[in-house]
C-alpha cells in the first residue's frame, strides 16, 4: 500500500486531488491543511509520497520542501500548481521536490506522476 499525504488549505482541492488518488485500490490518501500539519502528521506517520498545494497559508509548499529536505529527505514531493505559479514550482523543483503538476491538468496526469517518482 503507497501512502499519499495530500497537504491543501482548500478543502474542495483536498478533496479532487484526494478522490483522484483514491481511484487506486493501492493508494491509500492521508489530508493536511498546510505545511505546519502536514509536518506534524508526518511525524506520526511518514508517507511514501507528499502532493502538496503551493500557495498555503502557515508554510507554503516551497517552505515545506525545505522542510521537508532537511526531516524527511526521503519522501518524494509532488507539487500542484496554479496558474501563474510556475516560477515557484521552478523554485521548489531546485529546493528538491521531485516533480510538479498544473492544477488544470490533475485529472491526467497526478497518478502517472506520483508512480514516476516512486519507480
Amino acid at each position: 500500500m503507497t501512502r499519499i499525504l495530500v497537504v491543501d488549505d482548500s478543502a474542495v482541492d483536498r478533496q479532487v486531488v484526494g478522490g483522484l488518488l483514491e481511484q487506486r485500490a493501492d493508494f491509500e490518501v492521508a489530508y493536511a491543511e498546510n505545511g505546519t500539519d502536514a509536518l506534524l502528521k508526518m511525524e506520526r506517520s511518514c508517507p511514501d509520497v507528499v502532493v502538496t498545494d503551493i500557495n498555503m497559508p502557515q508554510k507554503n509548499g516551497l517552505e515545506l520542501v525545505r522542510a521537508m529536505r532537511v526531516h524527511f529527505g526521503g519522501v518524494p514531493v509532488i507539487l500542484i500548481t496554479a496558474q501563474g505559479s510556475e516560477e515557484l514550482a521552478v523554485q521548489a523543483l531546485e529546493h528538491g521536490a521531485a516533480s510538479y503538476v498544473p492544477k488544470m491538468m490533475l485529472s491526467g496526469k497526478l497518478i502517472p506522476t506520483v508512480d514516476e517518482v516512486l519507480a
